[in-house]
């Protein structure tokens, strides 16, 4: 590659990294995960949505609980043809010698379908309320990843700031030593090749930043907002799942878990809408009391009947069965949920022990070491007492590192996070 063709890919690249910086957001806000998570279950709309469904699912417990109204029917004639003047018709005769019936009917539920239908109510209001903190869990999880994420993005590209930074100014000297002989073309270009490569690197992490950025905002209900991250590192160091009994995080999650609980109302709504089925095999019956004047040959005819169905031929088998069914189903689906619950607290156990395994062996002051030792390179290698090789052989060791330690800082608060989703509680607070 010619120098002219590498100084256009590095002009290229520097002007996208200057377009990201200058993205259009409107405002700039640094914030702790408690405040995030206050903006959070306040402006979710997925949240809020759900809630209405919280709310509605209530009103259906109230309208299950309202006796079903009496109906009311009236007949009146339109012409009596019987009328002795006027030419023997009258329209809608009202005297005594015409037709009027009023009757009144009430259906009574028997077999305890009106108890039934209200416990159903009741148990899918319940479900809502899992449901909805279920959503919450999930969402928060993502939250907090999306937190996290951006706050250690954003400490590898300040890496990658100061080593882009200093590569500059190495090849702003590079380039007056080079009018003057004292370097070769190739070592200039390999410092520009090695400063296209850094840049390249912090665009891809600029760009993941940006999808973070552009995550946590639509989490929050916010728009064009660039969060700064604020948090204390006290939780990853005093941080030990080793301490933890593996059995206890089960049992916890076996009750806290809100997908649980939905499988376990799932369970139940389908039990309970069998007993329904098996009532509604059961005919209810229909009272009526009336009064009608000439209708029958009694004048002024007042009555009082009772009506139900026959059950023989439809008495509810095929919803019967399909109920049964149906809870079966759900009882397997029930299994299948807590071997799922146990599966994700064992995940997320074992792999918080192996991350806090790596990081209790990682040297804490190894990344500020290198950051020493790194400008001490710069100086060796500006007064000729390193070889180019060797400078650029340094400072990728010195990025990589960095940027490892910064991933493994995000594994270890992102295993504290996994094993509170996977638990279902925040047992471990930050």
């Amino acid at each position: 590659m010619t120098l002219t063709k590498l100084q256009a890919y590095i002009f290229l690249t520097l002007i996208s990294i200057d377009l990201f910086s200058q993205e259009s957001y409107k405002d700039t806000l640094r914030i702790s995960l408690q405040q995030a998570d206050s903006i959070f279950i306040s402006k979710n709309l997925s949240l809020l949505a759900e809630r209405c469904n919280v709310n509605a699912s209530i009103a259906q417990v109230i309208q299950a609980k309202l006796f079903q109204n009496p109906t009311l029917s009236v007949n009146q004639n339109v012409i009596n043809t019987e009328y002795q003047s006027n030419g023997g018709r009258k329209w809608f005769d009202y005297t005594d010698k015409g037709e009027t019936s009023i009757q009144i009917d009430k259906l009574f539920l028997l077999a305890g379908k009106r108890n039934k239908q209200i416990k159903l109510a009741q148990m899918n209001s319940d479900k809502e309320g899992h449901v909805y903190f279920d959503l919450l869990r999930t969402l928060k999880f993502s939250m907090h990843s999306s937190f996290y994420n951006i706050y250690f993005l954003n400490r590898i590209l300040k890496v990658y700031d100061r080593e882009i930074d200093s590569l500059k100014k190495l090849i702003s000297v590079s380039e007056e030593q080079y009018k003057k002989e004292f370097i070769s073309k190739k070592e200039l270009l390999r410092l520009k090749a090695t400063l296209f490569s850094l840049e390249s690197e912090q665009l891809d992490y600029s760009t993941q930043c940006t999808g973070m950025l552009t995550d946590l905002n639509l989490l929050m209900h916010t728009s064009n907002i660039r969060y700064l991250p604020q948090f204390g590192f006290n939780i990853v160091d005093d941080f030990s799942p080793a301490n933890m009994q593996l059995k206890s995080l089960i049992d916890t999650a076996m009750i806290s878990r809100y997908d649980l609980k939905m499988a376990q109302s799932d369970l139940s709504i389908s039990q309970m809408n069998l007993a329904y089925q098996k009532a509604l095999a059961v005919p209810d019956i229909t009272i009526s009391g009336g009064w009608d004047r000439n209708g029958s040959f009694i004048h002024n005819y007042n009555y009082l009947g009772i009506q139900t169905a026959l059950p023989l031929f439809n008495r509810n088998q095929g919803n019967i069965k399909s109920a049964r069914l149906i809870a079966e189903s759900n009882k397997y689906k029930l299994e299948g949920a807590e071997e799922q619950i146990k599966a994700d607290v064992i995940s997320a156990y074992t792999n918080a022990l192996e991350t806090t395994r790596l990081y209790s062996q990682f040297d804490k002051n190894f990344i500020d070491d290198l950051d020493k030792i790194s400008q001490e390179m710069l100086r060796n290698f500006e007064k000729g007492n390193i070889s180019l090789i060797e400078f650029i052989d340094y400072y990728d060791a010195y990025k990589q590192n960095a940027v490892q330690f910064n991933k493994l800082m995000y594994n270890l608060i992102n295993s504290i996070e996994n094993i509170n989703f996977s638990v279902g509680k925040n047992i471990i607070i930050k």
